[in-house]
């Protein structure tokens, strides 16, 4: 092995020994059952050896060119993650550093069969025996006042994960016993640390925002863009007119003369039904993929299974979500579209409301955006992706913005005319818009969170509840302008494809997705 590749893969080392959950995600089982060590004496270690692997990434030498521009984002990450610990204090500020989706997570063992299930549950059980340790690493780190925001979510996320113990945990333990007991040792360990969360709520401030030189400083790191606030605020405020225009025509098509709220709800008006939805979306899908085969959008790079399922209990608070399998698994590789259901103890009004809210046109820019030509067919290139760098790794604006642009592409080639799915695809994108505006307001601009709620009602046409709901997540997740900014991102370099001989779309959408999880800006240096 060459210096090279023996240098990415320590950095790599480094990053799944520090987040098991990570190595994990990608499918390296090496690390079953094992729990990150957060202590503070484990945080001040890896940023020690951070700095030493900056040393040795930027110190090699005779590197070819695409090696080059991995050592570039291998860099990147590195000073990312250093710049997440040390300056945005991350294990010491936001409890989501804890609460999220992180190392609380055991859905691992349980949703793919990559190994017989005994081994499975034994690894579970493992993990579950060391939350002590992670829990109280999280209640020495956080500091006594925390940003209300942050504190709410991440109490709704213990809540969600002890009931997801509770529930689909425990039926998969199948009465055994040790299994059972890890579970409850778990559960009440859980529960306690929730407490101590809600304990703190009375004395939670506002103080959730980044700053405007830590968010530029996040995403010139993250997403290797250097733009200014006002640059920034120049781009989203022309995508807003942009996508308005075409929602407010596509809803005068729909509901002439009576407005926005009238077409919506014409839109809504047509919905699956409890009992068909899964079986619905799963005949979407088979739609989609015909279409990127008939009209050569992109190439499919295996055959592998995407399956259609219910979201899991510890996940019902979205909507839909792609599952994909890791692209170091080798044995479990089919991936899962999770999809929203009713759940059995809904009433009658409150499943109708949620299937107008999953109605078929906005099923079809979902199902677009998770699977095909989306996040689904992201995780097979990235199967194939020629370095660990480009395979290993999530870039937001790259994983977020290409499955967001997708949604438009495939109108504007002729998927499909019919104004509701436009509508419903402009008021996504409006969405998206709304949280790029919020992000930067929030982190940047002094704006308040009932200011950020209004926006979502006003410029994304939402209503209160999912409005307060999205403003929220600005204040944990200021990186979630990178939809929006990714699509823009993604048209101008497609834009720039165009004029260059031998384009079309699929060479274009082949070349950017080869690439893997890169920056943009990388991408485009080894694609154009």
């Amino acid at each position: 092995m060459g210096e090279w590749p023996a240098i990415e893969r320590e950095v790599i080392d480094g990053f799944f020994g520090f987040s098991p959950t990570h190595a994990r995600y990608m499918g390296d089982h090496r690390f079953d059952g094992v729990v990150g060590d957060l202590s503070k004496t484990a945080i001040r270690a890896r940023v020690s050896e951070i700095d030493r692997q900056l040393s040795t990434v930027g110190a090699a030498q005779r590197l070819d060119r695409g090696q080059a521009i991995d050592q570039r984002a291998l860099v990147a990450q590195l000073e990312a993650a250093r710049f997440e610990l040390t300056e945005l204090r991350l294990p010491f500020r936001e409890p989501m550093f804890y609460a999220g989706a992180g190392e609380l997570d055991v859905s691992f063992y349980l949703k793919r069969p990559y190994a017989p299930l005994g081994d499975r549950l034994a690894a579970l059980r493992r993990h579950l025996l060391a939350y002590g340790g992670l829990l109280e690493a999280a209640r020495d780190n956080l500091e006594p006042v925390l940003p209300r925001p942050n504190l709410e979510i991440a109490i709704d996320a213990v809540d969600g994960q002890a009931e997801y113990l509770e529930g689909e945990v425990r039926a998969a333990a199948g009465g055994h016993a040790e299994t059972l007991e890890a579970i409850a040792i778990a559960n009440r360990q859980l529960r306690d640390f929730g407490d101590g969360l809600k304990a703190r709520l009375p004395t939670a401030d506002e103080a959730y925002a980044l700053g405007e030189e830590h968010f530029l400083g996040l995403l010139g790191l993250r997403e290797f863009v250097q733009l200014d606030v006002p640059a920034l605020e120049r781009m989203v405020r022309a995508d807003i007119e942009r996508n308005r225009a075409a929602a407010e025509a596509a809803a005068e098509q729909i509901a002439p003369g009576a407005g926005m709220h009238a077409a919506v709800a014409r839109l809504e008006d047509h919905h699956p039904t409890a009992t068909s939805i899964i079986a619905d979306v799963t005949a979407m899908l088979g739609r989609l993929r015909a279409f990127l085969v008939e009209r050569d959008v992109v190439s499919l790079p295996s055959n592998g299974r995407c399956l259609v399922q219910p979201t899991p209990s510890y996940a019902a608070y979205i909507s839909a979500a792609m599952d994909s399998a890791g692209p170091l698994e080798t044995v479990a590789t089919d991936s899962y579209y999770w999809v929203t259901v009713p759940g059995a103890h809904w009433d009658a009004a409150k499943s109708e409301e949620w299937l107008r809210y999953m109605n078929y046109a906005t099923l079809e820019g979902t199902s677009i955006h998770e699977a095909y030509p989306g996040h689904y067919v992201q995780g097979l290139f990235e199967r194939h992706a020629t370095s660990p760098t480009r395979q290993l790794f999530w870039t937001y604006t790259t994983g977020e913005g290409f499955a967001h642009y997708v949604e438009e592409m495939m109108l504007e080639i002729g998927y499909s005319n019919d104004p509701k799915q436009v509508l419903a695809q402009r008021l996504e994108a409006l969405l998206r818009d709304c949280r790029f505006l919020v992000a930067l307001g929030l982190h940047c601009q002094g704006m308040t969170m009932p200011d950020a709620i209004r926006l979502f009602e006003s410029v994304g046409y939402m209503t209160e509840l999912p409005a307060t709901r999205e403003a929220t997540r600005g204040a944990w997740d200021p990186m979630y302008l990178n939809y929006t900014l990714g699509k823009l991102l993604i048209l101008e370099l497609r834009s720039e494809m165009q004029r260059r001989p031998g384009y079309t779309l699929k060479t274009f959408h082949d070349a950017f997705l080869g690439c893997g999880a890169m920056p943009i800006p990388l991408i485009r240096e080894l694609i154009v």
